[in-house]
């Protein structure tokens, strides 16, 4: 008589080992080289983007030479005070490198609000001139040709002004708010050809002053965006390191293995969830990277404060998932060792093939036992339960003459043996009365040669820590 027996791990024992697995799984975090890499990554961010602003700081510096002399002192003061702002920026961001990520998402919303700030205070400042100017505008009235000439320059510097507005992606920023000063400046046109320079006055002055205001606010949330994106990049950029440093489990470090063994990669013990990761993080870098479609500012924040710390917190659990992998193959391989000395030492069963299913250390362990003398066999199978949960022993049993009580006795010797070696505790019970003819001959199922076994763990020693 032949029959199917099933024997399973205690889950309490179990969730202890996953736990230890857990306090394994910490990630391999080489800082010195994650910052170097970051901090490279950031000067080159640095260069590209903070360098347009400047180029584009140059060709405003040199618009300002066609204004009039109303308008170009102010302009000119503008645009010294941006270049100092833009450096102050550029040295926030360096200092950024070297920052952790919720230090990085303090430092933006503190950079967002020092823009702001000093942006305000040069709204106020400009303000001050331009009334100063405003206030001598009332003796030009008086003098209509006068008037005539200064509402062309306003409108010759309205039309500068308005150049360096379309210098920025306008619509992205502040959607419809050139349309209307576009209307108005076309009515202080028509009113001019209309032989209304004098009434003008005032109109022309207003609507070259919302250009430069509209600049001026453009400057703002365009160097806010650049900031947010060079984070957003940076954060990503260490994420890729932190991946590539984690790509495999160092067996001393993590298992206490011999240096020899090779280390494991967490892609393959993860069953590609670390490469789907990965894909991930690239696509995210790649959005964030994306200049024909950018990313809005509070996108790139959500990146820097939600997304990045997301992606690494999966990773960790990536990184877990290999490990306990890993040691629940080691397990695997220790219960059925385990039974099969049980079997050995108590009942004559010889081991005459052991390997991994598909030669796969990620699936089912195999060890089939002989008893010489009678010829009965037993299969033992160790196999990985669904969803982290225990794994599954299943005895083959194919013998023609053991009794019902040397088998309860096979059980009992196996239950003891594994506790006593393991702390683990296991319960059976009767699954089929017919054993599994297929898994009589286990050489086509595994690997022919030798398999290459995790290290065997002593699983007591874990339970007790």
């Amino acid at each position: 008589m032949s029959g199917r027996k099933r024997i399973y791990v205690d889950e309490g024992e179990w969730n202890r080992l996953r736990q230890q697995a857990r306090r394994l799984a910490e990630l391999n975090r080489d800082l010195p080289r994650l910052v170097e890499q970051v901090r490279d990554q950031t000067q080159r961010d640095i260069e590209t983007s903070l360098g347009e602003v400047a180029a584009r700081h140059a060709r405003f510096e040199e618009a300002v030479g066609r204004l009039s002399d109303r308008t170009r002192e102010v302009e000119q003061q503008t645009a010294r005070r941006l270049r100092a702002t833009t450096r102050r920026l550029r040295e926030e961001i360096t200092a950024e490198a070297e920052r952790q990520r919720a230090d990085t998402a303090r430092a933006l919303r503190a950079q967002q609000e020092t823009l702001t700030s000093a942006l305000a205070e040069e709204r106020a400042a400009r303000e001050r001139q331009f009334a100063e100017v405003g206030r001598g505008l009332d003796a030009l009235r008086a003098d209509q040709d006068r008037a005539a000439r200064a509402v062309r320059d306003y409108l010759a510097d309205a039309e500068v002004l308005r150049e360096q507005v379309l210098q920025f992606p306008h619509e992205r920023y502040l959607p419809g708010r050139l349309a209307p000063l576009d209307a108005r400046l076309a009515t202080v046109r028509h009113n001019v050809a209309q032989g209304l320079a004098a009434h003008s006055l005032t109109g022309a002055q207003e609507v070259c002053q919302s250009f430069s205001e509209l600049r001026l606010e453009l400057e703002r949330l365009d160097q806010e965006w650049r900031a947010c994106r060079i984070a957003a990049e940076r954060e990503l950029v260490a994420l890729q390191g932190l991946v590539e440093q984690n790509r495999t489990l160092d067996p001393r470090a993590r298992f206490e293995a011999d240096t020899a063994d090779e280390a494991p990669g967490v892609d393959h013990w993860s069953r590609g969830a670390l490469s789907r990761l990965s894909a991930e993080i690239d696509a995210q870098l790649a959005r964030v990277r994306d200049d024909a479609e950018p990313l809005p500012t509070e996108a790139l924040l959500r990146v820097v404060r939600d997304l990045a710390p997301e992606f690494e917190q999966r990773l960790e659990a990536v990184v877990a998932q290999a490990v306990t992998a890993v040691q629940a193959s080691q397990l695997r391989t220790n219960l059925a060792e385990l039974i099969a000395d049980a079997l050995d030492e108590h009942h004559q069963y010889e081991v005459s093939d052991a390997g991994y299913q598909g030669a796969d250390q990620r699936a089912a362990f195999l060890a089939k036992t002989v008893h010489h003398a009678s010829g009965s066999e037993i299969v033992i199978e160790v196999e990985p339960g669904p969803d982290d949960q225990p794994p599954t022993v299943r005895l083959h049993n194919f013998d023609t003459d053991a009794s019902e009580d040397e088998r309860a006795a096979r059980t009992r010797s196996i239950r003891a043996t594994v506790f006593e070696h393991s702390g683990l505790s296991i319960t059976a019970e009767e699954e089929a009365e017919q054993a599994d003819a297929a898994m009589r001959d286990i050489t086509p199922i595994i690997e022919p040669r030798a398999p290459q076994v995790p290290t065997r763990q002593p699983t007591r020693a874990t339970r007790s820590s």
